[in-house]
């Protein structure tokens, strides 16, 4: 007769949530990894233990009834699933906070635990050190039996280091969870110490693993809802796997161009369709390999079977055939790079940065595939530490304007100036604006180096200084993001008021592309700041779009010709003659023209013979801080 009357109530609870938890889980798609092939171990073992704890409490209430090798191995089974879920719950934690990257100690101390639980328990009908009966068939604990749920705590400490170890790798919620299973787990393991017959571990466990479910193993983290593909963060556990194996493979990254139509027609949200079904396809062509979207059109496969030039091959035929959504159909060209690794990688952050870097840089070239290169890598990484300078120089509002002069060619004087920002690090030295303007734009930081520039301006014109010697106003680049800003026309007055600027000392200079991002926006804003006393500029015309309907339609007193139509018209006489006509049609639409980029004086006399009002370059002065311009001009007023 049994000695120890067991609670089991518990266990029926359990075992109906792990079957709806088991169901939910397996019907839902999801990407495959390590820390999910323990999870479901996890859940299944749960589920036999609940079960074989429901057979061994009734067994022992009748232990006489079977044989003896019968009970001992019902319960021998039960305990070593039990308290196997231990090490199991430890290679868990150990995969989803380190990525996969576990550390030796790691595997030890789980397969060490199976093997002792293992030996003490298959040996325990012969040393009677865990469990046993006596001659009445009574069941009886061995002098060991409390040294099983030890190795289950001391398991629980090490979790417990792990997690508070690298916890940052996590979110809040899934960190939530993480502090709940330790709690739960500890409140059982000490309630099986102190009150034998309270098992309710198999409980515990099972509300663990619904939180886990909920959180962690959650299949929107790592699958992109619009493709059904695999996700970057995906990607990432993925490629470390494959670097964590020290096998070779292959990664072929790739971006499709020429899907912009069905973009326009359909709209974003609906041509996200076009991703899913170039997703799809891949699939089911490349069965051996591993594909995933990062978004922004940009996708990664990864192969142990295929070389990178199959994959790219592969690609390549893919996109002969044009791409459909809804009846439209869209040639699609395809830019690829390729990657063997490890190769020169050393971690899948490098795999990231340099297929990023390569795609990006290939973009709107004649190159459609690519084979990327460590500078691929250099590059990223110089890119990556000029954003934290340009953040930094945000933050200590460390810009610097540079002024470049306006010579008026009718008084003969320089009237006016071009404000040009710059950026010198302390570590990187001088950035060229080329590098450091487009990495503003593409990650939403030009719109606050725009205030600040345009407030470093006020101040420098609230000095008086250049005023002193001649200087009218100064001229001011908007970017085109700044321009669709709504409330940017209040912004920039509220920062003149502030300062005490006259309106007629400012000219706001914008490119022909801001009337692409919003053209609506970017009128209310000009219309606003021109009835306030402003003027504007056409800022690098005979670049780009060059639109006649511009220069109808938005109120620009100033257009700038850009020096890509000075400088051939110097050498060839066609060219001259498309300078002389531009020139003859901005005047007879009563613009004022500057000509940028003037660096002779063969310039100057072939420009103020055909008409134009303003020039500028390096044949009077380049850019120069505040400072120096204010003495420039002191020089030639002088």
């Amino acid at each position: 007769m049994n000695s120890i009357d067991y609670v089991v109530e518990y266990e029926f609870t359990a075992m109906a949530l792990l079957i709806v938890l088991i169901g939910l889980y397996n019907v839902r798609a999801k990407f495959r990894t390590t820390a999910n092939a323990v999870f479901s171990v996890m859940m299944g073992a749960t589920l036999v233990s609940a079960v074989l704890h429901t057979f061994t409490t009734t067994m022992l209430g009748h232990a006489e009834d079977f044989p003896l090798w019968l009970n001992y191995a019902v319960n021998i089974a039960y305990l070593f699933v039990y308290e196997g879920l231990a090490p199991l719950s430890l290679f868990y934690v150990s995969e989803i906070t380190r990525h996969g990257s576990r550390r030796s100690a790691d595997r030890v101390i789980v397969v060490s635990a199976l093997i002792a639980e293992a030996a003490m328990l298959f040996t325990t009908p012969f040393t009677r050190l865990v469990i046993y009966f006596d001659d009445e068939m009574n069941y009886l604990h061995g002098r060991l039996f409390n040294v099983i749920p030890g190795i289950a705590l001391f398991i629980l400490i090490y979790e417990v280091v792990l997690f508070v170890r690298f916890r940052k790798r996590l979110k809040p919620v899934q960190s939530a969870s993480m502090v709940v299973f330790t709690s739960l787990t500890f409140f059982a393991t000490l309630i099986q110490l102190v009150f034998p017959d309270q098992i309710i571990g198999n409980y515990m466990v099972a509300l663990s693993l619904l939180m886990f479910y909920i959180s962690i193993e959650n299949p929107a983290d790592y699958i992109d809802s619009i493709t059904g593909c695999a996700n970057a963060e995906a990607f990432f556990i993925s490629a470390e796997s494959y670097l964590n194996r020290k096998k070779s493979f292959s990664a072929a990254a790739f971006c499709p161009q020429g899907l912009e139509y069905i973009t326009e027609y359909l709209g974003a949200k609906e041509s996200g369709r076009v991703c899913a079904e170039i997703a799809q396809k891949l699939k089911r062509r490349l069965k051996r390999s591993e594909i995933f979207y990062l978004g922004s059109w940009e996708f990664v496969l990864l192969s142990e079977s295929a070389e990178p030039a199959e994959l790219a091959e592969v690609l390549r035929d893919f996109f002969k055939e044009p791409v459909s959504l809804m009846g439209i159909e869209a040639a699609v060209t395809p830019y690829i790079c390729t990657l063997k690794c490890p190769g020169f990688v050393k971690n899948v952050k490098d795999i990231r940065d340099a297929i990023d870097y390569t795609l990006k840089s290939m973009k709107g070239g004649k190159e459609t595939l690519a084979e990327v290169t460590p500078k691929a890598i250099e590059a990223k990484q110089r890119e990556l530490k000029v954003l934290a300078a340009i953040r930094q120089a945000i933050k200590d509002d460390s810009f610097q304007m540079y002024y470049q002069p306006l010579y008026d060619v009718k008084s003969g004087k320089f009237t006016s100036a071009e404000a040009l920002i710059r950026l010198i690090d302390p570590e990187l030295g001088f950035i060229s604006p080329d590098e450091f303007i487009p990495l503003a734009e593409s990650n939403g930081l030009i719109t606050d180096i725009g205030e600040l520039s345009f407030r470093a301006v006020c101040r420098f014109l609230k000095s008086g200084k250049p005023q002193q010697y001649g200087l009218k106003y100064i001229e001011v680049n908007l970017s085109v993001l700044q321009c669709a800003q709504e409330k940017l026309g209040s912004q920039l007055i509220g920062i003149m008021e502030e300062f005490g600027i006259a309106p007629e000392q400012i000219n706001f200079e914008i490119t022909e592309t801001a009337g692409l991002a919003n053209y609506d926006m970017l009128l209310r804003n000009m219309n606003r700041l021109i009835s306030w006393g402003v003027t504007f500029s056409m800022d690098d015309y005979g670049t780009g779009f060059s639109t006649a309907n511009y220069l109808i339609s938005l109120p620009m007193e100033i257009v700038k010709i850009d020096k890509s139509i000075l400088w051939p018209a110097m050498e060839s006489a066609e060219a001259f003659i498309i300078l002389r006509h531009t020139v003859e049609m901005l005047r007879s639409l009563n613009k004022k023209i500057v000509v940028e980029g003037v660096e002779t004086a063969e310039m100057v006399k072939l420009l103020s013979d055909i008409g134009c009002d303003f020039l500028q370059g390096y044949y009077y002065s380049k850019p120069v801080p505040a400072d120096d311009f204010v003495m420039f001009l002191a020089r030639k007023s002088a």
